[in-house]
């Protein structure tokens, strides 16, 4: 053990040395970017330049300059319709969708922008890989590891039920297999980032419900809800869509989820490290790395067909770095927060959403399939929202701040833009499947046309107006009359109390951290 102490305390001091930590961030800095455009490009790893065909578009050219204009005209159009939806208050999402539609549905348009499948994949993937890293910059994990009750129970319960429910009503109503209503439902009931994360950081930087902790739950259990329906999903699809045994291919996805995780682990400690918090230009270096580290391990598992990992791992990674980047310097973290968040308003959302309805064809849609398709997603959202108000009954928050959470569990809109033309891709071999694949589509189009401009705004509207904000004053006549009834137990932790927002003699009580 104490050789292992000299070694340890021997790499720390070596690579702690301001030159060693500069160069070592350098060369993460370049490997990092070198496998993310090796991934994006899908080329051989050791050889890219070699002169042969791409096995992932073999059937299409690799990435042309036409193909660049017009993902270029795509974003420039797609940014006007998010300015255009919000200003009319509605979420940006939906502009882009709509006009994704538009396109599609016009004869002229739909010949002219058109680009290779593998792209429309890249970008689905790097767009995904976007909010994930939001998703993990905003995710608490002390508050997550010491208040897992709530946030677990809730996650868990409600996307059971609504997945029973859906799997059921997609199977009598939409008259699909079952094992592609089981597809549907995981697809329909996962809760969208892109609504619900951007929501409950409003409510943080305004403090509404801080007192209890309101938004850190509500992104607990969409990180509980979303990485259940995901990893399902993912092994699912691995069993269904190969030809491999169902013992092996579980037991393969075991390994590739505890492999992603630890992965996660490791990625995220290396970035605790590199580079130094009081390097020079350290905000540009984490951005860089994070974002190229999350996209290089999303889409090289993707592309060889263990995307769980990839996905565990990107969200992991950006969970840990957030946790220890918080603790060096608040202000440099919220600098990596805001780039990223600029990045999925200006480029991801817009270019996401507008492949997602370039894939809708209103065409072969009838009023029979629309009416049909809302009555399944109207199912779904009845029992959720009747189990997080069961669920929540024993807790600690009131019944506004029940609506609260129930709302945000609502918005279904990112992974609805990724996972169902994931489906439809990995169906095509098979005739049947791809049908009830292609009416999945719609399903998954029509939820986030319905419910994503629908409950964004009910989410703020009404959390603003439910949910209460902080006021030092008033907390410890607040905390007194808490009734301690948490879940199940008799006593609720008294961290979810004790971490609240400090008071600013509170905060300069405490040690001094150096401004940088």
């Amino acid at each position: 053990m104490h050789c292992v102490a000299r070694l340890h305390n021997t790499l720390h001091n070596f690579f702690n040395n301001r030159e060693i930590n500069s160069i070592t961030t350098t060369i993460l800095i370049f490997i990092s970017l070198y496998i993310s455009i090796i991934t994006l490009l899908g080329e051989n790893f050791l050889n890219p330049l070699a002169d042969h065909v791409n096995p992932v578009n073999a059937t299409n050219e690799d990435v042309t300059v036409r193909s660049i204009f017009v993902i270029f005209i795509l974003l420039v159009a797609g940014i006007f319709a998010a300015k255009i939806s919000k200003a009319l208050r509605l979420p940006p999402l939906f502009g882009c969708l709509a006009l994704g539609i538009i396109i599609k549905n016009i004869t002229v348009f739909d010949q002219f922008f058109v680009f290779p499948p593998f792209v429309e994949t890249m970008i689905r993937k790097v767009a995904l890989v976007m909010i994930i890293v939001r998703w993990g910059l905003a995710t608490d994990i002390h508050f997550l590891y010491e208040n897992a009750l709530m946030p677990v129970t809730i996650g868990l319960v409600t996307a059971i039920g609504e997945i029973i429910a859906v799997t059921i009503a997609s199977y009598f109503i939409l008259n699909i297999s079952f094992v592609m209503s089981i597809f549907c439902a995981l697809i329909l009931v996962t809760v969208s980032p892109a609504v619900t994360v951007p929501a409950m950081i409003n409510f943080k930087e305004k403090q509404l419900g801080s007192l209890k902790r309101i938004p850190e739950n509500i992104l607990a259990i969409c990180c509980v809800d979303n990485l259940f329906c995901v990893i399902l999903f993912m092994v699912l699809s691995s069993i269904i869509f190969t030809d491999a045994p169902i013992a092996t291919t579980i037991l393969l996805n075991a390994g590739s989820i505890v492999f992603g995780c630890i992965g996660g682990i490791v990625l995220g400690w290396i970035l605790w490290r590199f580079p130094r918090s009081d390097a020079p230009h350290t905000q540009f270096a984490r951005i860089t790395l994070l974002g190229t580290i999350c996209i290089a391990v999303v889409i090289g598992t993707y592309l060889i067909k263990y995307s769980c990992s990839g996905f565990l791992a990107a969200l992991i990674t950006s969970a840990m770095s957030a946790m220890q980047w918080k603790a060096d310097n608040k202000e440099k973290l919220e600098c990596v927060e805001s780039t990223y968040k600029y990045i999925w308003d200006s480029f991801a959302l817009p270019l996401l959403f507008i492949c997602l309805g370039m894939k809708f064809d209103c065409s072969t849609l009838t009023w029979e399939i629309v009416f049909l398709c809302i009555a399944v997603i109207a199912i779904g959202l009845l029992v959720r929202t009747i189990l997080v108000m069961l669920v929540t009954l024993s807790s600690h928050i009131n019944f506004k701040e029940q609506i609260v959470v129930a709302l945000s569990l609502l918005p279904r809109a990112t992974f609805q833009a990724d996972l169902a033309p994931t489906l439809l891709l990995m169906a095509t071999p098979f005739p049947d499947m791809a049908k009830d694949a292609a009416l999945i589509l719609k399903a998954a189009i029509l939820s986030v046309l319905i419910t994503a401009p629908i409950f964004d705004i009910l989410l703020n509207l009404v959390g603003s107006k439910c949910l209460s904000q902080y006021n030092p004053q008033d907390a410890p006549a607040i905390e007194k009359n808490f009734d301690k009834t948490y879940m199940n137990g008799d006593h609720v932790d008294e961290t979810i109390y004790a971490a609240r927002p400090k008071t600013y003699s509170e905060y300069r009580s405490e040690a001094v951290i150096e401004r940088y």
